[in-house]
């Protein structure tokens, strides 16, 4: 299972003529809708099988996006080959190059000796116009114009196009993604569900823009499908 599998070369080169990358949120969650258990552990909701479907994923576009939440709280690595689990089995992995990695850290408080920031992919960190980045040896700075809650996400995404990149893999967490939700810059849903409930704790999404029933974001569901043990669900914008 590839990235092609999922999204058709068309429906990607129409996004791409409007002069920005095509979005592809991905997030693993419970049954009851949970990314992260009440005390913020989050590794792991899913299984191996799921896992490794997320690094060919990855490998299928130029730039894999977290927030600063997500990597302050995780510290991933997110090179396709990265040490997540290195109980993956990763052997059908073929990239012809590291994706970037992108951090979207309004304040740019990733801090020095992160993951991210290690030699195994290149980095861009994403942060405002006035932050203190002079720590974050080794990334491209990128400046983008804030706006509630965070940066601009279409100029995020025109300053990655800029810089050749044409497919996004937008992995979290629930604050960037409701910022890109709110955007409707979301041009594909990629969820796994696992068996198991939590109850309490992270929910998948948080604020979206959407208040009231009226503004449901409905989704045309386009492919159901078993991962190991989990659920694999694929949506586009309706």
């Amino acid at each position: 299972m590839s990235l092609d599998d999922l999204v058709g070369r068309s429906e990607w080169a129409a996004v791409n003529a409007r002069g920005r990358p095509f979005v592809v949120y991905k997030f693993a969650a419970t049954l009851d809708g949970r990314i992260a258990a009440a005390d913020g552990t989050s590794q792991w909701i899913t299984g191996a099988a799921s896992r490794a479907e997320v690094h060919l994923l990855r490998a299928g576009c130029d730039a894999t996006v977290v927030g600063s939440g997500t990597q302050r709280a995780d510290d991933p690595n997110l090179a396709v080959r990265g040490n997540d689990d290195p109980r993956l089995d990763l052997s059908a992995v073929v990239a012809k190059g590291q994706p970037y990695r992108v951090v979207v850290d309004t304040n740019a408080r990733t801090p020095f000796g992160a993951r991210v920031l290690d030699d195994s992919a290149p980095t861009i960190v994403a942060v405002a116009p006035d932050a203190r980045a002079d720590h974050l040896a080794g990334a491209e700075v990128v400046r983008i114009p804030r706006a509630a809650p965070g940066l601009s996400v279409p100029a995020l995404l025109e300053a990655l196009y800029a810089r050749g990149i044409r497919g996004v893999f937008l992995e979290g967490g629930p604050t960037l993604a409701g910022s890109f939700i709110a955007a409707r810059l979301v041009d594909r849903v990629i969820n796994y569900v696992a068996p198991a409930l939590l109850g309490s704790g992270k929910s998948g999404l948080l604020d979206a823009g959407i208040g009231t029933m009226a503004d449901i974001l409905r989704l045309e569901l386009l492919d159901v499908a078993r991962s190991g043990p989990d659920l694999r669900l694929v949506a586009r914008p309706a």
